[in-house]
């Protein structure tokens, strides 16, 4: 099932070129925001990067909507996106709010139990709180667009989605992982190769490893010092690309998988027989 999900998510990627929409403004937005950070420009980088995230839901919305009417027409993909936009929205604010509450709830006993190892239990309950949300929570996209639900029954459907065959779920998870690590490796070995000249002789001396023991913010300025512009550029470039890549493969992967699951649930309830005249009789 898995596989044929795989499949079927690069045979939509060609029929419907409209999806990839989502990943080229995502990456448009978070390659501007890794560049405008590295510059010193924060300010301006987090709101182009809010920017991108309150637009992701119409493309998403769009790519969902022309996927379950299987026409990739640029009519369907605007009425879809209007259509669904926040449906798509309100539950990842809800899942959001969520999140940090269940954070903030969980994180501070552990902190103060755990005393001088407060940040590192801190991140590690945080990132915890996260895959849990995500887990469970990853369809509930495409249960908003395709079953037309609200809010809370997206989540509801999403959860139980998971729950019902949880070993094929994560068999899917896993192959998104392996997609995604390998189109990490190529986007690593693209940004070494641009920027080998720079990389090599700071290698050589040690100064990259001297640089993981500053802060952050001085790591972040003395990294793009050394980049230079050429290399900041570069490095958001390479950035936007694996996301621009990556993002439409989760959306048509994530829709494939979800139809084919309920392919096969409703084929199986399905119990019958046919007669000598070919005739169906459902049990």
């Amino acid at each position: 099932m898995v596989f044929a999900s795989f499949r079927k998510a690069l045979g939509l990627l060609v029929k419907m070129p409209l999806i990839w929409t989502a990943g080229i403004v995502v990456g448009i937005t978070a390659g501007l925001d890794i560049y405008l950070e590295l510059s010193g420009e924060t300010f301006f980088a987090g709101k182009v990067l809010l920017l991108g995230l309150l637009l992701l839901p119409f493309f998403v919305a769009g790519s969902l909507g022309a996927i379950k009417r299987n026409d990739g027409s640029p009519a369907v993909f605007l009425e879809e996106g209007k259509k669904h936009y926040f449906r798509v929205l309100l539950p990842a604010v809800v899942l959001l709010f969520a999140a940090v509450v269940t954070i903030f709830l969980v994180a501070v006993p552990l902190s103060l139990i755990a005393g001088e190892n407060a940040v590192e239990a801190a991140g590690s309950t945080a990132l915890g709180v996260i895959l849990s949300f995500a887990l469970f929570a990853y369809f509930y996209d495409v249960a908003a667009v395709r079953d037309e639900l609200g809010v809370f029954a997206s989540l509801q459907r999403s959860a139980a989605f998971v729950l019902t065959a949880f070993t094929r779920t994560v068999l899917f998870y896993a192959a998104n992982v392996a997609a995604l690590l390998l189109v990490g490796f190529g986007a690593i070995f693209l940004w070494t190769a641009l920027l080998y000249d720079r990389l090599a002789p700071l290698a050589e001396s040690g100064e990259l490893v001297l640089m993981e023991t500053a802060n952050a913010t001085a790591v972040q300025a003395q990294f793009a010092a050394l980049l230079g512009p050429e290399g900041v550029w570069a490095t958001a470039l390479v950035y936007a690309v694996v996301i621009a890549l990556f993002v439409p493969f989760a959306i048509a992967f994530k829709a494939a998988f979800y139809e084919s699951r309920g392919a096969v649930e409703a084929a199986a309830s399905q119990v019958g027989e046919y007669d000598e005249k070919g005739r169906w009789y459902r049990y």
